[in-house]
């Protein structure tokens, strides 16, 4: 079976819909496969926002000191390869086809019975696990799928964990108040292992901490236990100075936004946290070299600027429209932007009013996009000047005829699709699965 087939396999006999919370078949697939994911040290990174450049930061720092760091991410932008990676490059089809040709046996034997069949997530984690095993990785950094308490990560016993922030997303899941999305994200907390967080709503502060206190779990959170100050933003050179056990000055994070230097400052504190020996050379490296493709990359193509950034909840529009307000004062922006049905639509519409001269709603490239129509009627609700393309490429053309600095945002779907366009010049097989 070759990397397309299974591909196609796992997209349409385990569908991504179809979620099975619990961790009882998780758990028994990597028992049959000789429990992988205990062979290594582990870093966990949960959150509503941010986990991907966290888990990105921390083996980022991880791989400057030398170590051998495996590292998994969810969702992918264009290509599944992406979510599974060695030292940050990504698996091959090569090594993907291997890890599932010694996988199949014991996938087709669970998948007898229906209560024991994986579900998607949990056979691409179980991936991950042996893949990190087979390569010898000495620690992994392996962000949260959903939520955290029945996620298929949650197997782990980590060196940390992580719950960058909480905020609404994934509501028919996670409980549609914060502390119910809060309680959730704690279940990656355990007996005896430090958390950090750099959220500030104290409603969510309470539930992780009342969690942690209870599996006596040391919790350091931003501006209790660390902190950071002098702060300087300029697109792609943004500098702070991080206060832990440690002071470092003039830290340079290639990342953009005053949410990723929060980001960066849970990054540095799990590190800390986990007692690991690292240089202050490694810490500096490893933040320079940090990417998160996706979140406010800036390409530049005949002298325009085209930024993208997968906001898909609120809470992220929201840290966005401050990035583009710091970083892009007094600037004539269109915007590009397509969301999924699933999501909040209106209320990541409103982060965004004033902020763009002409919007132009799009069709994000997935099956759970389907009220197309809906989203216009909300786009014109919040803006002046709105334009229905549903063709993302077209979008883009069109958006880039009339503005010098283009945004692309709303849906990972979307910002992948572009990407990969901008990248690749093509769009890939894997869209047509």
């Amino acid at each position: 079976m070759n990397y397309l087939d299974i591909l196609k396999t796992l997209y349409h006999k385990r569908p991504m819909s179809h979620i099975k919370p619990g961790l009882e078949r998780i758990s028994l697939l990597l028992s049959k496969l000789g429990d992988p994911h205990r062979k290594y040290q582990v870093f966990h990174v949960g959150g509503t926002n941010g986990k991907g450049s966290v888990t990105n930061m921390i083996a980022s720092v991880l791989i400057a000191q030398g170590y051998r760091v495996g590292s998994y991410y969810s969702p992918h932008l264009y290509t599944f390869r992406e979510r599974i990676r060695l030292n940050e490059r990504h698996i091959s089809e090569e090594e993907m086809e291997e890890i599932y040709k010694e996988m199949s046996p014991i996938l087709e034997e669970l998948d007898r019975d229906e209560i024991f069949s994986p579900s998607f997530f949990e056979v691409v984690t179980a991936m991950a696990f042996l893949y990190f095993e087979r390569m010898n990785v000495e620690i992994a950094v392996v962000e949260v799928g959903l939520g955290g308490r029945l996620d298929a990560t949650n197997v782990v016993t980590p060196l940390v964990s992580t719950i960058v922030t909480v905020d609404r997303d994934h509501e028919k899941i996670l409980g549609n108040t914060i502390e119910q999305i809060a309680w959730e994200k704690a279940g990656i907390i355990k007996d005896g292992r430090p958390v950090v967080t750099v959220e500030r709503k104290q409603e969510a502060l309470k539930v992780l901490k009342d969690v942690a206190k209870k599996r006596g779990s040391k919790m350091f959170v931003l501006d209790e236990d660390f902190s950071v100050e002098n702060e300087t933003y300029a697109l792609n050179h943004n500098t702070f100075d991080y206060l832990g056990e440690r002071t470092l000055r003039k830290l340079v994070l290639t990342l953009n936004g005053p949410h990723q230097v929060r980001n960066a400052a849970a990054a540095l504190k799990a590190l800390e946290a986990s007692k690991l020996d690292l240089s202050e050379r490694a810490i500096r490296e490893g933040l320079v070299n940090a990417k998160n493709p996706g979140r406010f990359e800036v390409f530049e193509r005949n002298g325009k600027n085209i930024i993208l950034d997968g906001a898909h909840n609120p809470h992220g529009a929201r840290s966005l429209a401050d990035s583009v307000r710091k970083y892009l004062p007094n600037r004539e922006l269109g915007a590009v932007i397509g969301i999924l049905d699933d999501k909040d639509r209106m209320r990541i519409l409103e982060a965004y009013r004033g902020l763009f001269k002409k919007v132009f709603v799009t069709r994000v490239p997935s099956s759970r996009m389907k009220n197309f129509e809906d989203l216009v009627s909300m786009a014109k609700a919040n803006f002046e000047e709105v334009e229905a393309v549903e063709n993302p490429l077209e979008a883009l053309e069109r958006s880039l005829e009339q503005f010098d600095t283009v945004l692309v945002t709303g849906s990972l779907f979307l910002v992948g699709y572009i990407r990969e366009y901008l990248v690749e010049g093509r769009i890939g097989e894997e869209w047509n699965l």
